[in-house]
């Protein structure tokens, strides 16, 4: 299901990055660089998406490092 509406999203950014395309000479310039920069975040968003979250945020060394130091420190705090 999630890679069918990843499908969807990415065929309905692609129609729309199109139209915009053949229409910005309509619009003006600070308009085009907001609509721009719109669509390399979604890109960038998307692509970040593809990866589990683990392997782009090695999150597992802070929980095994950190962890119990933070602990002791909010111990000897308290």
């Amino acid at each position: 299901m999630n890679r069918l509406f990843l499908a969807l999203y990415i065929l309905m950014l692609l129609f729309f990055f199109l139209d915009f395309f053949f229409h910005r000479k309509h619009m003006e310039r600070k308009q085009q660089i907001v609509i721009y920069t719109l669509y390399i975040l979604s890109a960038i968003g998307l692509y970040s998406v593809q990866y589990q979250q683990g392997l782009m945020i090695h999150i597992h060394f802070f929980l095994n490092n950190m962890g119990p130091r933070v602990k002791m420190w909010i111990d000897q705090i308290l």
